[in-house]
Parts: structure tokens; C-alpha cells; sequence
């Protein structure tokens, strides 16, 4: 089973809104096969120019590590994006890879472990689209070019390929605040607000 950060955990049944196949759901949840792994689909459609899209389940205290790895697929300048699952995505102007990293790092423990915080970098171009994004839930989803590297990444962090795989946000889940187990931790509004400041976001009001 995957291990996932301390804010994400699965419902009791008594903590969901009444509906007549909770039990089955829950039920079905028990048994998802959600493990550590990736699954990889080449793009057929012409569309975004990427070569292929992956999505990897990793155990929480390897997000990080993972992340780290497969920053080394984009270029040296890169677009942020980042936000709170329920808001629409902020997406910057380029910077530099290496500071945009640096950022990101000031607030890892909350990107990697706040279950209401997603982010990740992208690269894209009329001929190229490389996205890393780590989804609220923290799972990983990216588009890529060469799936040759990527699949070498996956292998040296001992992730394995899956015929299938299931995530977490596909069946009920509870989020609850990171400052309950990490009492030093930033609020996630405060996260997007310093990433705004980082990365010369200004925001407008109706």
C-alpha cells in the first residue's frame, strides 16, 4: 500500500455524506491498487507537442527525492505553477531552473505533505512541452520528450512500470491541516503568497 503524507488519510464510513454504496466504496478502496509505480502512454494526437505522458504513484518520503530527479528533464529556465487544489493554477514567467528550485525548497516539507497545495515546473514551446506536476494528492504526473531518460529515472529510484495503476483522489479521502502534525508548518495561503512574492506574480482584483 502507498504511503501517503500525514494531512491525506482514507474516511470512516460515519465521516462521509450519506449515500446508499459507501460501504461498497470504501469496500472497493481497500483492495485499489494503489502502489508505488508509473504508468506510461505514448501521445498520438498531435495536438501539444509532448511524446509521452506518465503518471507515478510515490511514497511520500520519496516525493521529494523523485521531484528532484526529474527536474533534470526540463531546461535551464522554466515556468512555475503552483496553487491550492481548488483555485485555478498560477503559472509565472520563466526564471532560472536553479532559482526556481531554490524557492521551492524554502517550503518543501508543506509541497510535499499539505494535501491542498500542488506545484510543479513547465517548459513549452511549439515543439516542446515538458510539464513535472505533483498533484495536491501527491501523485506525480508528467509530460515529457524522451522516454528513454525518464524510464532510467523511474528505474534508479526503484520505482517500477504498472500495467495499471489507481490514485488516491479517485476514491473518498480526508484532508486534514498539516499545522495537526507539523505544528511548524505554513499555511498553505501563506506558501502561495511568499511563491507569488518569489516569482513577481501580481494579482489582480475585480
Amino acid at each position: 500500500m502507498l504511503q501517503l503524507p500525514v494531512s491525506i488519510r482514507i474516511p470512516q464510513a460515519n465521516e462521509m455524506a450519506h449515500r446508499p454504496d459507501i460501504d461498497a466504496l470504501l469496500n472497493k478502496r481497500s483492495s485499489a491498487n494503489i502502489v508505488q509505480g508509473f504508468t506510461i502512454t505514448p501521445n498520438n494526437t498531435p495536438q501539444l507537442p509532448f511524446k509521452y505522458y506518465a503518471a507515478i504513484n510515490v511514497h511520500n518520503n520519496k516525493l521529494w527525492e523523485l521531484f528532484s530527479a526529474l527536474t533534470g528533464m526540463l531546461p535551464d529556465e522554466v515556468s512555475c505553477v503552483y496553487g491550492l487544489h481548488d483555485d485555478e493554477p498560477i503559472t509565472t514567467g520563466y526564471f532560472a531552473k536553479d532559482y526556481v528550485l531554490k524557492v521551492l525548497q524554502q517550503y518543501r516539507i508543506e509541497l510535499s505533505q499539505d494535501g491542498t497545495l500542488e506545484f510543479g515546473l513547465l517548459f513549452h514551446t511549439k515543439d516542446t512541452l515538458v510539464e513535472l506536476f505533483v498533484t495536491a494528492s501527491k501523485y506525480i504526473k508528467f509530460w515529457g520528450m524522451d522516454m528513454d531518460a525518464f524510464v532510467k529515472i523511474m528505474l534508479d529510484q526503484e520505482i517500477p512500470s504498472k500495467e495499471q495503476l489507481e490514485f488516491v483522489d479517485e476514491y473518498p479521502k480526508i484532508v486534514e491541516p498539516l499545522r495537526d502534525f507539523i505544528p511548524s508548518a505554513k499555511h498553505p495561503e501563506s506558501v502561495i503568497h511568499q511563491l507569488n512574492i518569489a516569482f513577481e506574480v501580481v494579482k489582480t482584483h475585480d
